[in-house]
């Protein structure tokens, strides 16, 4: 497992982070009828009948509001950073095992029924995702009779990338904070996240601590920071000033460059000035030279240029 998806499964091992994505990410009108408070995570690793084991990311089982016994809905979280064509089989096969798994456990209701499923996959890549988001649009068909035959299981795509940048920019939940941080390629945007993702934090230590790991093995090696350069156990604290340093060194070094090109850029000019009224038009070659030059070997031949009788003992030595 890559450290993206270790950060993913630490954000959404929270119950902050599920009831957020939930209510204010997917926002569906289904989401209204469950008690998000009663969030409870139950195992994700299923061995079927046949000691066919298999592991789903993350699964979160809430109470219905609607009911007095205990009944509950279940999320299947997936997270991917690439598009995977056959996504729906693959949560076909965790809710398959899943249901094995409520059964040989003796966890269904009274009802005897399965519960709902929810699949929720995250994909949180940079290119489109095509794979189809329901599983009977991978099957061939046969004739308009043999219709209800074919499998059906939808599952809801977030696509951080397509996230209206307003909502994210209302809302007040780390997992707000998060998708627009994946989307910060510039160092001041990410600074401002962490800025934000503070406040919305607050005292959640393991919340703190996973966004903290984050930062750190993945984050601040995307801006082009190295192992060497990263403090370890860095807090969000430490990170926000060490960007913010990061950002003041950055500043400094560029507004340097401009002053030193600006003043090579004058030289030059001053150079190819008393040539001209000395000697006549520059030949190409000596223009292009002189634009190319660095700001102490200008000044140098500026300083020949002043006694010089030749255009040639201008450059010699």
């Amino acid at each position: 497992m890559g450290q993206h998806d270790s950060s993913y499964h630490l954000f959404f091992s929270n119950s902050r982070m599920i009831r957020d994505l939930l209510d204010e990410i997917l926002g569906e009108a289904w989401v209204s009828l469950l008690d998000l408070a009663s969030a409870e995570r139950v195992p994700n690793s299923f061995t079927s009948r046949g000691h066919q084991k298999r592991e789903s990311d993350i699964i979160w089982k809430l109470r219905r509001k609607d009911n007095d016994e205990p009944v509950y809905v279940y999320i299947l979280l997936e997270f991917q950073s690439r598009p995977d064509r056959y996504m729906a089989v693959r949560l076909m096969t965790y809710m398959g095992l899943f249901f094995e798994h409520l059964i040989a456990q003796g966890l269904l209701p009274d009802s005897g029924k399965l519960p709902l499923v929810i699949p929720v996959v995250i994909y949180n890549g940079i290119g489109a995702w095509k794979p189809a988001l329901e599983l009977s649009e991978l099957i061939e068909r046969l004739d308009p009779s043999a219709e209800p035959y074919v499998p059906r299981l939808h599952y809801r795509l977030v696509h951080e990338a397509k996230v209206p940048l307003a909502l994210l920019e209302a809302s007040e939940s780390p997992v707000a904070d998060l998708f627009r941080m994946e989307r910060s390629r510039a160092w001041d945007e990410m600074l401002g996240g962490i800025g934000r993702l503070r406040q919305h934090v607050g005292n959640d230590e393991s919340l703190r601590r996973a966004f903290e790991a984050w930062m750190e093995n993945v984050i601040f090696p995307r801006l082009g920071l190295s192992s060497d350069e990263i403090p370890g156990r860095l807090s969000l604290e430490g990170a926000e000033t060490m960007l913010a340093e990061r950002i003041d060194e950055w500043n400094r070094k560029l507004a340097e460059e401009s002053l030193q090109k600006g003043r090579q850029e004058g030289e030059a000019h001053a150079l190819l000035r008393l040539l001209e009224k000395k000697f006549g038009a520059l030949p190409k070659g000596v223009q292009k030279r002189i634009a190319g030059a660095e700001l102490e070997r200008l000044l140098e031949w500026f300083d020949r240029a002043v006694t010089a009788e030749r255009l040639e003992d201008v450059f010699s030595g």
